[in-house]
């Protein structure tokens, strides 16, 4: 990744005005902000050495004991082209962190209709964590009714039916008669969990 690249990542999770200043600067960073120090080399190693293990789950804890360093690595890749299956393990790992930097790149890569489907999800998933539970709602509504991807309105609906289900299993309902027999099967865990 150019250094520009890193550059705008860094930019495209630091730029609310509520965001705390950044923990760290990582290498390659044009221009590091103002009282950011160098990340620590081997929180990067950890992190990224975490983000190339796709085939078993990485538990929250693991991820928030990194610690702050841990969130520029994971911001760099998320918004990268690396595989989307790295990608979404990159979000996993920020919704685990939290924090406003990591809710405002969650809802950008949601809401952007050119990121890969898996992506999409992760971010989804990621605000689902992220979001209270009274805003949630919101947030995710329109993604689970008017987003051109069926997949994506299923995992709104998904993390609705869990997270806020009694502002949102009506509308989870709706949709999903909308969808029709081709999208019953994607909707079937969402209005399962509508049900109980």
């Amino acid at each position: 990744m150019t250094a520009a690249l890193a550059a705008l990542a860094l930019a495209l999770v630091s730029s609310t005005g509520a965001a705390r200043a950044p923990a760290c600067t990582p290498p390659g960073a044009s221009a590091p902000e103002a009282g950011a120090r160098p990340c620590d080399p081997a929180v990067r190693a950890r992190t990224l050495e975490l983000l190339g293990a796709i085939d078993r789950p990485i538990r929250p804890e693991t991820w928030r004991a990194l610690g702050p360093d841990a969130e520029p690595v994971l911001a760099e890749v998320a918004a990268s082209d690396a595989l989307p299956t790295r990608r979404a393990l990159a979000l996993e790992g920020l919704a685990a962190i939290g924090g406003a930097r990591a809710e405002k790149l969650h809802r950008s890569l949601a809401a952007d209709t050119h990121e890969p489907r898996a992506v999409r999800r992760a971010a989804i998933r990621g605000l689902g964590r992220l979001v209270p539970r009274e805003k949630l709602d919101a947030t995710l509504r329109p993604l689970l009714e008017r987003d051109p991807d069926r997949g994506v309105r299923a995992g709104a609906a998904e993390v609705l039916s869990r997270r806020s289900p009694a502002s949102s299993c009506a509308a989870i309902r709706a949709q999903a008669r909308r969808e029709g027999t081709a999208g019953s099967g994607l909707f079937a865990r969402a209005l399962a969990a509508c049900e109980r």
